[in-house]
Order: structure tokens, then sequence, then C-alpha cells
């Protein structure tokens, strides 16, 4: 995942030249979504804006250009945006409106200022989620401008809290009880598609150890290997200098962090990674326990350094494996400190074949926090892939790129397909470029975008025919 160029790209089909008229109007689109910070924020939460008035400005965007193109607008409590047209068995496109926060200093470009260089546009959420979901989004317009959704409905949803916990979509299934498509996919992850999702787990472990008067919060989202730390070191014993000494000394030994100081508190800086993939990044709060384990003489610090550094879980037993996924993760993404009680909030991702609690048993039983909270659990994703299905789905895939090599994958990541039915992720991007998701300079290619208009399209269509034929029965 090191390359700046995908080497897949749509061959000249009818569906790409059918996309054709829609790729200027899509990009200057694009390029306003972009342009709408729309992270969750708890400070503007109202009972019409769940998820804050950034999340709330994306949906409306998408609402109001829906409704000009003549879909129904279905606003769903401020959850999500709902834009549908036709009749008949129901096809659904998940896609989500929000995007994970920014640390702006460490861009080489305002995050939400659409910014082209070459074949790539920069902004936050460019590739997670605003990039695919658009084009996937002008690929139905394309449809229903072609007058091609004939006999199924499409069901487009853009949901708002997708990067959290997905109470966009349980708000809409569970408490509005929309029902549930013949088939659906996402374009939030990669292409050929996606079979398997792994289960997902947040837990809060719960640590009893004195590391000063002074509170401290770092990260950004659980799902985002944590990229700053700054702690304060002032009312340690040790004289100053000897422990700028010591800093100084690890990191001539770490070149993989940054360290600056602003009187008595240091700064370390990492990598930020999405939080399926945490082996990718460098967590600043990690190394940051260490070192302040080394200078306090914790050992608790450097235990929590040793048993998540890798991502895996490898050095607690944690690493569960399966035919379908090849590695567990364990992404801490937050560290709060105050009163005497260090809390690490941590997005564990498991293959198939382990159970949620047995997988809690062993954090618990091997890394021994004074207490663990168990969040949010999310069960895995599996179908199969030899399924009429994914085979439609494939077949569109191999026709639009004419690449018949990659096979379905089964990824750490999960999406809006686990909270559907009959509904699995298809692209929209490829696994052989690093896009820099939920990280700095998250970036999409443009000749990606373009191309999955009309590979979108295709697919929405191939699936609506699909519904049609098993609902008369052939």
């Amino acid at each position: 995942m090191q390359g700046d160029k995908s080497k897949f790209a749509q061959l000249p089909t009818r569906w790409a030249e059918l996309a054709e008229p829609y790729k200027a109007e899509a990009l200057e689109t694009l390029k306003k979504y972009i342009g709408i910070p729309s992270f969750n924020d708890p400070d503007t939460v109202t009972e019409d804006h769940p998820f804050g008035q950034g999340v709330e400005n994306a949906l409306k965007f998408l609402a109001d250009l829906g409704a000009s193109w003549g879909f129904q607008v279905d606003r769903c409590d401020g959850y999500c945006t709902e834009l549908s047209y036709g009749e008949g068995p129901l096809i659904d496109i998940y896609a989500h409106a929000d995007t994970v926060p920014v640390t702006p200093e460490n861009w080489n470009s305002d995050p939400f200022v659409a910014t082209i260089v070459g074949d790539k546009i920069y902004g936050r959420g460019s590739e997670d989620d605003k990039g695919p979901g658009l084009a996937a989004f002008y690929g139905f317009k394309l449809l229903k401008d072609h007058g091609l959704v004939d006999g199924y409905r499409v069901r487009f949803i853009f949901g708002g809290n997708e990067e959290l916990d997905f109470r966009c979509l349980d708000h809409y299934f569970n408490v509005m009880k929309k029902g549930y498509p013949a088939y659906g996919i996402s374009p939030d992850a990669e292409f050929p598609l996606i079979y398997g999702e792994k289960a997902v787990c947040n837990y809060d472990a719960i640590y009893e150890v004195d590391l000063g008067p002074t509170p401290f919060h770092w990260g950004t989202a659980i799902n985002l290997v944590t990229d700053t730390a700054v702690y304060d070191f002032a009312s340690c014993e040790q004289p100053l200098e000897e422990i700028k000494r010591i800093v100084a000394n690890y990191l001539a030994d770490h070149s993989e962090i940054k360290g600056s100081w602003d009187g008595s508190k240091l700064k370390i800086e990492g990598f930020g990674y999405h939080g399926s993939m945490p082996w990718f990044g460098v967590n600043a709060g990690l190394y940051m326990l260490n070192i302040i384990g080394k200078i306090r003489g914790i050992q608790v610090l450097h235990d929590l350094y040793e048993d998540y550094k890798t991502g895996d879980g490898e050095s607690f037993g944690g690493n569960y494996k399966s035919k379908a996924f090849d590695r567990s993760s364990y992404c801490v993404g937050f560290f709060d400190y105050a009163d005497g009680k260090l809390t690490l909030a941590v997005n564990m991702r498991l293959p198939e074949n382990v159970e949620i609690d047995d997988a809690v048993h062993n954090v618990c039983e091997k890394t021994r926090p004074d207490d663990l909270v168990v969040q949010s659990k999310t069960p895995v994703l599996y179908v199969d892939p030899d399924s009429p299905f994914i085979q439609a789905l494939m077949k569109v895939y191999q026709e639009e790129t004419g690449d018949l090599e990659s096979k379905p994958l089964a990824i750490g990541g999960g999406t809006y397909a686990k909270d559907s039915r009959n509904t699995v992720a298809f692209g929209g991007s490829y696994n052989d470029v690093d896009f820099h998701m939920h990280g700095d300079n998250e970036f999409f290619l443009l000749s990606n975008f373009y191309d999955d208009i009309g590979i979108y399209a295709h697919t929405i269509y191939e699936m609506g025919q699909l519904a049609k034929r098993e609902a008369e029965g052939k």
C-alpha cells in the first residue's frame, strides 16, 4: 500500500462513456463537500443535530443536492440523509458524511480546502468517504437521468456517525424501522469487494496510577492512532535538565518519533493511522507513557507500551488469526488521566473464530487493568464469496477494470454493511495505494473518483436486475 497511483483503471466501457459528462460537475461538488468540516462535535449537538453542526451541514448539503436532482428526501431526524427513487425490490447504497477529526498543523494544506496536485485531491474525507460516496451518488443520478432505474427502487443513505459508533444506522433501522434491502453496498472500502469484516469492540482499560496533579487528554478518535501527546514534567522530583537528558537519549534511540519542549512540557509526535491497521502508525501516547515510566519509575507504563506498541496483541496472546484474517488489531485511540486514574480507550478488532467476550477476558488477564469497561460491540461480517450476489459484483468489477486477478477481501475495518443485511462493502478505492485514510494529508485519486462513477452506475443497475429476477422467481 505504498504507491501513489493505482495500477487499476476503468476500461472504455458503455458505463465509462455514460459517466463522462458527469465528471466536471462531480469534481466541483466534491470540492464543496470536502470544504464542509463534518467530524462529530459534542459542543454543537442538539435534538435536531445529534452529531453536531458540522455533520448537519454536510447532511443538509447532500439533501439539498438530492432534492435538486428530483430524488425523494428523508432527513431521518438528523441522523441520516436518505435519497430514493423508483419502485420495486429495494437496492441500498450506504455512505457516510462524517469524518475523523484533524490535527491541522500536521497537514501540508488546509484539510478543509480541496487541494489538487496532479491526480491527487487532498482534504479530510476525500477518500473516507466523501470521494467514493459522491461518485456512487453520481452513478445513481446517471441511472435516473437515463431511465435505467426500471422496476427496482434505489435508496441512498448518507449517515452521520460512521466514524464513532454507527448510531445513525441504528436509529435508521431500529428507531425509524426502515426495511432492509434485497441487496446493498457501501462504497467505503477497497475494490474488488469485502466479503468479511472483523468484529469490533471498544473498551476502556483503567489503571490506578499517580502521574502527577495535571490531567491530560491525548487522541482525536478511538479508531485513529494517537499522533500527538503532551505531558508536563513540572511535578517530577528530578531536575528538569536531568529529565531533558533522559528524553534526549530516548529520542536518539527512537527516530520514529519527534520530541520538543515548551518549558517543562514535552510534546511527542508520532504518526496517525486508521485503527484497523495500527501497526502502520506510530502511537505518540504509548511512547509518552514509556518516557514517563522511565522518569517516574512506574513499571506499569512500560508494560502498557510493550503490550500495545505492535498493535496486534501478540505480546499478550491476543493476536487471533483465521483463514480470512491474518491479524487482530488493538488501537489505543484515547489516553485520559485525572485524579490518579489513567484510562486507555482501545479499539479492538477480531476475526470470526474468536468470541469478543473471550478476547476481552484475555486482555483483563494478561494486561491487568484495575478495571475494564466495554463500551460497544459489533459482530463479525461474513458473506459467502461464492454466492450469486458476490459473483455478480465481481463480474461488474472485472468487466469495468479488466482485473481478473484480484480476489474478494476480508478486512479489519468496519463499514455500514454490518448494520444492514445482504450488504457488503464494494470499493471505491484500491488496495495498492496508501491514501492516508484517517491520517494527515489524506487524498483520493481523481482518476479513481471519475472511474467510480461509471463502475457504481453499472453496479447499482446489476443489483437491481438481480433483485428483479429473484422477485419474479427466475
